[in-house]
């Protein structure tokens, strides 16, 4: 019985096509919608995570405080000196494994009749194994360059692709500012990373990035202190430790606001994980209500159909048909309907995501089945539901009423 339900109810759908595509259309959207919020959710937070797990879940940033208070100084709002990070490395042996000062500005580099506008860097060798840079051409600063000062560079994929595309950069030197610089290096891609190219930038010895690039009398240049831990300390233990020495060592008094922030990767990615876990089944929801939409819209045809059919609902019961068997029938037919809504939503999500995943936003596409597979189990409950009333109305039809209907 149940069986030939099902036939009947695609024979109505085969015989009124175009009606039953737009009766669809409001489950059809509501589940394309809610898995493609949710897949690119998921693919944003796994692009983030993997970005950030690049570098180590023991990883701080110390970064000159942005907040400007009434009662700012200027000293305050310094960055931070070699000396300050001499001391500051000293005092953290015990537990850092590796701290890298960086220093950055923003140039044109030129090489013939290629320019591109980059982030010059001046950083020392842990910084390469913090960040985890991987070299594809040359090799890294030698330690006579290092102190010497050598205006060596290395460059980034995207740097190296502008100036000079297939051609070895290796012991050419190109213009970085008003200074030319020989290249020794070319890391390897790694492409976006937080809505930024990565790959964008070349990197310079300290010393000759204080002397050649970012010439002052200013001592305070540095504008971030990298801090890897060792494996198995505690990194809000560690953040306490390092503020506590830094503040000493910048002269912060007691009572006053520190005038450095320090960042760490785990609490960081921990707190992007659930802003975007929140937000994507946020927007879902929203999504989920045209699935309520959709399913006003199956009850409103089900009830025309109900109209439309009273004299062929009359016949059944007429000839012996029961109540039962009329109720199971209009419900399997609204359960077609939305199941198949579904369904065909589930196609154009997969679709839909793997496209703005993967050439819109670039970022990793992630189809969740699980998610899914309740969308559509979602969408089938939805039919019987809002399907109900029309069957328990054409079951409960007057048979003799029901055959004089015009």
């Amino acid at each position: 019985m149940i069986l030939n339900a099902f036939f009947l109810a695609f024979r109505q759908i085969q015989r009124n096509f175009l009606r039953a595509i737009l009766t669809m259309l409001g489950i059809i959207i509501g589940v394309c919608s809610v898995i493609v919020m949710i897949s690119l959710g998921n693919g944003t937070t796994e692009s983030i995570t993997k970005n950030l797990s690049s570098l180590g879940s023991n990883t701080l940033f110390i970064v000159p405080s942005r907040s400007i208070g009434a009662n700012t100084t200027s000293s305050e709002r310094r960055k931070f000196s070699l000396n300050e990070f001499e001391a500051l490395k000293a005092q953290t042996m015990g537990f850092v494994n590796l701290i890298a000062p960086v220093m950055h500005i923003n140039a044109l580099v030129q090489y013939r009749d290629n320019n591109i506008l980059t982030e010059i860097y001046g950083v020392e060798p842990e910084y390469f194994i913090i960040e985890n840079w991987q070299i594809a051409q040359g090799r890294i600063f030698r330690e006579d360059e290092l102190k010497a000062g050598s205006n060596s560079c290395i460059l980034g994929a995207t740097v190296h692709n502008t100036l000079f595309g297939n051609e070895s950069p290796l012991g050419n030197r190109i213009k970085v500012g008003s200074i030319t610089c020989e290249c020794v290096g070319v890391f390897a891609a790694k492409g976006q990373s937080m809505g930024s190219d990565s790959d964008n930038g070349i990197f310079m010895p300290p010393k000759a990035y204080r002397t050649s690039i970012e010439k002052s009398d200013n001592l305070y240049n540095i504008k971030q202190i990298m801090v890897s831990l060792h494996d198995g300390i505690d990194s809000v233990q560690a953040s306490e430790t390092i503020s506590t020495l830094f503040r000493a060592i910048r002269g912060v008094r007691k009572g006053q606001k520190d005038n450095f922030d320090i960042h760490d990767t785990r609490q960081i990615l921990e707190t992007i994980q659930q802003t975007t876990s929140r937000m994507t089944m946020f927007v879902g929801a929203i999504a989920g209500v045209s699935l309520i939409v959709g399913g006003i819209g199956i009850m409103n045809i089900m009830l025309v159909s109900v109209t439309e059919r009273t004299k062929e609902i009359g016949t059944r019961l007429a000839i012996g048909a029961l109540q039962k068997e009329v109720l199971l029938q209009f419900l399997i037919e609204s359960l077609t309907l939305s199941a198949l809504g579904g369904l065909i939503g589930i196609v154009l999500a997969f679709f839909i995501a793997w496209f703005v995943s993967r050439i819109w936003l670039d970022i990793p596409f992630v189809f969740n089945w699980g998610i899914a597979s309740i969308a559509f189990l979602f969408s089938g409950a939805i039919g019987v539901v809002f399907g109900y009333l029309p069957a328990r109305r054409a079951s409960r039809l007057n048979p003799i009423e029901a055959l004089r209907h015009e």
